[in-house]
């Protein structure tokens, strides 16, 4: 079984209540992202997985209304959350993706489905750090072992917070990281973060709309056509939850 896991919450710092805001005609972020991903044909089965918060009872009443599976955990230990619905759905391979990605496509995850594959590894992604990122469609995909594994020894909050850096930094795994754009050398800031951001990813869904289809590449020449645009978010940063997280891990460490 490959199941994939689009982690959801309302409880952004940054952009409160992001997954569903309205990005074109009122269609809320995490529906589009869920009609963008639905296609593919590797995938055996798509859930939100979100918390036990009461805030995010918003997301499981929207997802029932949507007909879309949602699993609920910890909010913080995200490792704990992903591992129960694996468990839950007995999955063998687990694809990662978050909900602050309205622009991800169905063909970024299938390809990345086949390039763990074919590969034979543990843990394939498209998008980790510079020279290999492509923020706005992060795919991971890793096995049920290793995320067991890493449910099972990861210590460190950053670990269970993000689910794979046990996965990634451990050794104890043959990890692969391959752009799925590879002729695209820009690394452009494609996901939901900030109000400006929002901006931005409305834009682009306005310019291609009513198709709300439109493939990554696409967006990679709409933005290269009108470099313009992207002054609208160039002050929003990629993966800063994520380098907040190893910087209080850091200095957690200090204080012991």
């Amino acid at each position: 079984m490959i199941l994939c896991l689009l982690q959801a919450r309302m409880g952004s710092t940054r952009l409160p209540q992001k997954v569903l805001k309205p990005i074109i005609d009122n269609i809320p972020s995490l529906y589009l992202q869920w009609e963008r991903i639905s296609p593919s044909t590797k995938v055996e089965k798509i859930v939100v997985a979100t918390s036990h918060l009461p805030q995010d009872d918003v997301i499981e009443h929207f997802c029932n209304q949507w007909q879309i599976p949602v699993f609920r955990g910890d909010e913080q230990n995200v490792l704990s959350r992903f591992y129960e619905a694996a468990v839950v759905y007995q999955a063998d391979v687990i694809v990662r993706i978050t909900a602050d990605c309205p622009l991800h496509h169905y063909k970024v995850i299938d390809w990345c489905i086949e390039q763990y594959q074919k590969l034979n590894v543990d843990y394939f992604s498209n998008s980790n750090e510079p020279p290999v990122l492509e923020d706005g469609w992060d795919t991971e995909v890793f096995s049920f072992n290793a995320l067991r594994t890493a449910y099972f020894e990861a210590q460190k909050n950053f670990e269970k917070e993000h689910v794979t850096p046990y996965i990634k930094l451990s050794g104890k795994f043959k990890c692969h990281y391959q752009k799925y754009l590879s002729d695209n050398p820009n690394n452009y800031k494609l996901s939901l973060d900030t109000e400006d951001d929002y901006r931005l990813i409305q834009i682009i869904f306005k310019h291609f709309y009513p198709n709300i289809m439109f493939e990554v590449n696409e967006v990679v020449k709409l933005l290269q056509d009108h470099p313009h645009l992207l002054e609208i978010n160039k002050n929003s940063i990629i993966n800063a939850g994520y380098q907040k997280s190893l910087e209080e891990e850091e200095r957690t460490k200090g204080l012991e």
